[in-house]
């Protein structure tokens, strides 16, 4: 019902899960807690179906930010397609799955010398992957030095024209006298 109403353009927000009522005061603090962990898991895979259902429209960025090459996939034509991909979205959200990048070749294997690599350095490995991406990307500083310059060019272009304005002023008033 959920993949129905979403595939088909209109919003999941109006559609309930069935079994929730979290307002009854009278009811157990599992049943409650039970009645708001499905409600978590409702609201996430309703996230995760409405991004998979959007990736087919296009993301407008504002001019000084960088474009990002999105590689869209087909949007998935029935509900048992696009469940493993929502159950992947959902369980890595809940916290219950992570993806981990796959070791580079140079990580694997020996370790400086001829010792083999141990369960540490295999881990570390893939700390250094992971974090690899953050220590590399450089769009946040080119957002930042772009402004920058756009503050630089803008106090220039203030300056001057107030300088030709009073410029002209002046010249107005020593005409006058």
């Amino acid at each position: 019902m959920l993949w129905s109403s979403c595939y088909d353009g209109q919003s999941g927000e109006r559609l309930q899960p069935e079994s929730v009522s979290i307002g009854d005061d009278s009811a157990s603090i599992e049943a409650r807690s039970q009645a708001v962990y499905q409600r978590l898991v409702y609201d996430v895979t309703a996230q995760a179906i409405t991004d998979l259902c959007s990736h087919s429209t296009p993301v407008t960025s504002q001019p000084w930010q960088q474009h990002r090459v999105i590689s869209s996939q087909p949007v998935p034509q029935s509900a048992e397609e696009a469940k493993p991909s929502i159950t992947a979205s959902v369980l890595e959200q809940l916290g219950l799955e992570t993806r981990r990048p796959p070791l580079l070749p140079r990580c694997l294997g020996r370790v400086k010398g001829r010792r083999r690599a141990d369960q540490l350095d295999e881990m570390l490995a893939v700390e250094l992957v992971g974090e690899e991406s953050a220590w590399t990307d450089y769009s946040k500083d080119e957002l930042f030095v772009k402004m920058q310059v756009t503050d630089m060019l803008f106090d220039v272009m203030v300056n001057e024209t107030v300088s030709t304005l009073s410029a002209v002023v002046a010249r107005k008033r020593q005409q006058c006298h």
